[in-house]
């Protein structure tokens, strides 16, 4: 089952109120939706007066998982519950909505630098299906044999290969920069560099930053998600948590950051002109 915790704060500058909250700083109610074999317990917990008790929201969690949905604004530290963060479906949005942009794009991204950044090398089933859109790709690694011998079997399986580097520098010049982990480093790309990444980055980047892939949230799972759950967040649960990995299939329609969005054919629209345009000028 998975919880998810609300928390309203109700503070009320009218003196007979405030007095009363005092003596009652809080009330929690909690309603359980079930529809097949997936069920979410949703618990609001209004606050009137003091800190979040924590300990009354466990007692109406007892058998249930304490990993919890809630928002980043409330604090868990020194408390049962932690906070669901995981980010294994944003990441397989991500791929699929880059794949499938690239598709639509493949006769014009012939003059695009494309570059995959994978320090670690745990994405090597995504860059080989990246390959097989665009002639060529640049990977840098801190595992750079690994990806040698990966772009050997790239070429003896498709004919195509991958520039393979473990230096940073060989991600610039870079019109489309591809990288599934977290930018945990400063990168040479430019202020156009079209950045497809799954995490917020940790340090600053230049150029323009996508960290969510956004599909339309399935018919079957509206009445369950609470409208205190985000929807990207609701499903990345029910991928991880309740193991429904058919959601992998979705495809995003639109992408962006906590700035701006893209619809995935304005997108199209923009990779395509700036393929044409450097295929103009080379």
């Amino acid at each position: 089952m998975l919880v998810v915790l609300e928390v309203q704060k109700i503070y009320s500058k009218d003196l007979k109120h405030k007095i009363k909250s005092f003596f009652h700083p809080y009330s929690i109610t909690k309603k359980i939706m079930s529809k097949g074999d997936v069920s979410v317990l949703n618990i609001c917990y209004q606050q009137y007066h003091g800190g979040i008790r924590f300990n009354k929201i466990y007692d109406h969690t007892i058998g249930e998982s304490k990993t919890i949905l809630c928002s980043n604004d409330i604090s868990l530290k020194d408390t049962p519950f932690t906070r669901f963060n995981r980010n294994e479906f944003n990441i397989k949005m991500m791929e699929n909505f880059v794949c499938d942009v690239l598709r639509q794009c493949a006769d014009r991204c012939e003059n695009l630098k494309i570059s995959f950044y994978d320090p670690d090398a745990e994405y090597p089933l995504f860059a080989e299906k990246i390959l097989e859109y665009v002639p060529s790709i640049t990977v840098v690694s801190n595992m750079p044999r690994f990806y040698e011998n990966e772009s050997e079997r790239m070429m003896n399986k498709i004919g195509a290969s991958y520039i393979v580097s473990n230096s940073l520098e060989r991600l610039a010049p870079c019109d489309i920069l591809i990288c599934p982990s977290k930018i945990k480093v400063h990168l040479p790309t430019a202020r156009d560099t079209l950045i497809f990444t799954s995490y917020k980055p940790l340090v600053s980047t230049s150029g323009i930053v996508v960290t969510g892939y956004y599909p339309e949230f399935p018919q079957k799972y509206q009445d369950l998600k609470p409208d205190c759950v985000d929807e990207l967040y609701f499903l990345s649960a029910l991928y991880t948590l309740c193991d429904k990995v058919s959601l992998g299939n979705l495809m995003p329609v639109r992408c962006g950051n906590e700035s701006f969005d893209f619809l995935k054919d304005d997108l199209i629209k923009y990779i395509s002109a700036a393929g044409r345009a450097l295929a103009v000028s080379s």
